[in-house]
């Protein structure tokens, strides 16, 4: 190996792992992403192995680039330390930015931990991704994820945080044009694909609930459009506030839900402590559900 690496070439590694891809990358540091490409290759030449696959969906790292990653956010949370010490006289303050990945339905319990958490270091920040996809977290796009579903990755940590109750909910808009609904006549505001593959939304079907006369691609858009009256939906008991739950005697699947993390990440004072608060959050939001329910 020809010679180590510097912060700098450390720093644009470190991007690269956050935002899985060069494009993205680029926007955080400020450069054009055909300077994140060069200053990469410049920097994988002079390793002699590659750091970063490139593929058509972003980027991902290498055994080694991995490596490299953790050396960064090691230097990182270092240089944060000495950054808070000399501003706050010598008392350790936390500072730093938190990658967040999630779907839509858990988008206002990390709104909530974050503002309990900014409030309390106002020199952090936190960056909410929301998507139904799966980010590759092992790979460093994101510092927490909240999941549906254990993915299997040694590599990570899964805290379960409890189950998600789903139900057919209507507003009372829509129960009062049609007193008589049934699963069979009700209009379903239903998901399109992938969407429609969740096993809640599956069942609802397969007992009948299946009039699909207006499909999104959207939970947020799913709940407003049951809001405005519109139709029926199959929808997490905890985003359902208001609602009214109709056919009680249809049985739908929980859905585990599960806070997600790398150790590597934990080490870092600000991600450590924002985890806990977002654990809190869940927890309080799950355990409300349950006992409402």
């Amino acid at each position: 190996m020809a010679l180590q690496a510097n912060w700098d070439d450390l720093r644009l590694l470190l991007a690269v792992s956050r935002r899985g891809s060069l494009l993205q990358a680029g926007q955080l540091l400020d450069i054009a992403a055909s300077t994140v490409s060069r200053r990469l290759t410049q920097l994988e030449a002079a390793l002699g192995e590659p750091l970063v696959e490139r593929g058509v969906e972003g980027c991902w790292l290498t055994a080694r680039g991995q490596s490299l990653v953790e050396v960064a956010v090691a230097a990182e949370a270092g240089l944060r330390r000495q950054t808070a010490a000399e501003v706050s006289g010598g008392q350790t303050e936390l500072c730093g930015s938190v990658l967040v990945s999630a779907g839509e339905g858990f988008s206002s319990c990390v709104l909530q931990a974050a503002s309990r958490f900014t409030s309390l270091h106002p020199r952090c920040s936190v960056e909410l991704m929301v998507t139904p996809d799966f980010h590759k977290i092992v790979r460093g796009a994101a510092d927490i994820a909240l999941r549906t579903a254990h993915l299997g990755e040694p590599s990570l940590i899964y805290r379960p945080m409890g189950k998600l109750a789903y139900g057919v909910f209507a507003d009372a808009r829509y129960l009062k044009q049609f007193p008589g609904v049934s699963l069979a006549t009700a209009v379903n505001i239903a998901l399109l694909p992938p969407l429609d593959m969740l096993p809640q939304m599956r069942a609802a079907k397969a007992a009948g609930l299946d009039r699909a006369q207006i499909s999104v691609n959207s939970f947020a858009v799913q709940l407003e459009s049951v809001r405005q009256g519109m139709g029926v939906a199959v929808l997490p008991r905890i985003l359902a506030k208001g609602l009214n739950e109709v056919f009680l005697d249809l049985e739908l699947p929980d859905m585990e839900v599960y806070l997600v993390t790398r150790p590597q990440a934990l080490k870092q004072a600000h991600i450590r402590c924002f985890f806990d608060i977002l654990e809190r959050v869940l927890l309080e939001a799950l355990s409300v559900e349950s006992v409402e329910n």
